[in-house]
This record gives structure tokens, C-alpha cells and sequence, in this order.
């Protein structure tokens, strides 16, 4: 691709930072990184990390700012080839009509949040644990967290039964006590 800007969120910013310059780098690019202004720790400690790994000088960098001042203007940037975002669809949207300036490819992910399928044969025990760890995780803002569950309808009162005493039994409050 050549440059690629890559955009990551604040919800998961060390899981989509590496999910952003592993191919990057594994595709011979070079990598701009802009983490969400929410979480600059998790960018600064893993840019020491490639420090470290002794890539060539410019093949990964990490900028920090403001999406709307630095994403905007890293986006606009005429010498940038892919911007790769993860995200709002407002700020999807935003970033598709700046790249489109300079005809950058643009990859984009926004506001996930698919659906959990529970077939008929499927284990309703483990289809439980499966969506209720999906729910709380990370308080539930992970773009890949089950929204909504779809259950074949011979296992539909089982399984509301099985989530609603699994979620009943769920301590809510400080996670250190």
C-alpha cells in the first residue's frame, strides 16, 4: 500500500494498535499509528516496544493528538496511501471524505457489535457463559461484544432462564473487593 495511517480507539487500544501495524509491517508498508487521546500510555509504552525491535528508523511511528486536529490532518496528508480506522461511523464518515482528497484507500470499522446465533444443537451452558462474558468485558464497549442473541426457538426458554439466573448472580461494583 505504501504509508498507511492507522487510527486506533480508546476502548481496546493495545489489542487494535498491534491488530493495525502487524500487517503493516507484515505487507512490507510503513505505519502511521494515532492511539485515541483517552489511552496514550498503552501507545506509549508499545511504541518502546518497537523501539526495541530494532525496525529501520520510520517504519512504525506513533503520534499523538486530537482525532479532529492530528487524525484529520494525518488523513488529509497527500503522502498517506491507506488510512485504516477503527471507531464511530461519524468519524468513519468524516475521515472517508478526507481521504477521498487524495483518493487514499480507506479500511474501515465501526461500531461493531455483532450477533450471538444459538443454534439448536448448540451446548446452552456454554452458549450462557459465551454471551455473558461478552457482555461484561470491558464494561460491554468492545466492538465485538454480543449486542444481541438470536436462539432457535426450541432452546429459547432454556436458555432465557439459563442467562437471567447467570446474570442474577453477577456481583456489580468495585472489582478489587
Amino acid at each position: 500500500m505504501g504509508v498507511v495511517a492507522g487510527i486506533v480507539p480508546w476502548n481496546y487500544p493495545s489489542f487494535v494498535f498491534a491488530r493495525k501495524i502487524a500487517p503493516a509491517l507484515l505487507t512490507g508498508d510503513t505505519i502511521i499509528l494515532k492511539p485515541g487521546c483517552e489511552t496514550p500510555n498503552n501507545a506509549h509504552e508499545f511504541s518502546k516496544i518497537i523501539i526495541e525491535s530494532e525496525l529501520p528508523n520510520g517504519v512504525a511511528n506513533v503520534i499523538f493528538g486530537s482525532g479532529r486536529e492530528i487524525g484529520n490532518s494525518l488523513v488529509k496528508n497527500k503522502q498517506i496511501d491507506f488510512v485504516t480506522f477503527t471507531g464511530s461511523i461519524e468519524a468513519g464518515q468524516e475521515i472517508m471524505r478526507n481521504a477521498a482528497t487524495n483518493v487514499a484507500k480507506v479500511s474501515l470499522e465501526l461500531g461493531g457489535k455483532p450477533p450471538a446465533v444459538v443454534m439448536d444443537e448448540a451446548n446452552l451452558e456454554e452458549a450462557v457463559t459465551y454471551v455473558i462474558k461478552s457482555r461484561i468485558v470491558n464494561a460491554g464497549q468492545i466492538c465485538n461484544d454480543v449486542e444481541r442473541v438470536y436462539v432457535h426457538e426450541r432452546g429459547k426458554e432454556k436458555f432465557e432462564n439459563l442467562l437471567k439466573n447467570r446474570f442474577e448472580r453477577i456481583k456489580i461494583g468495585n472489582p478489587l473487593d
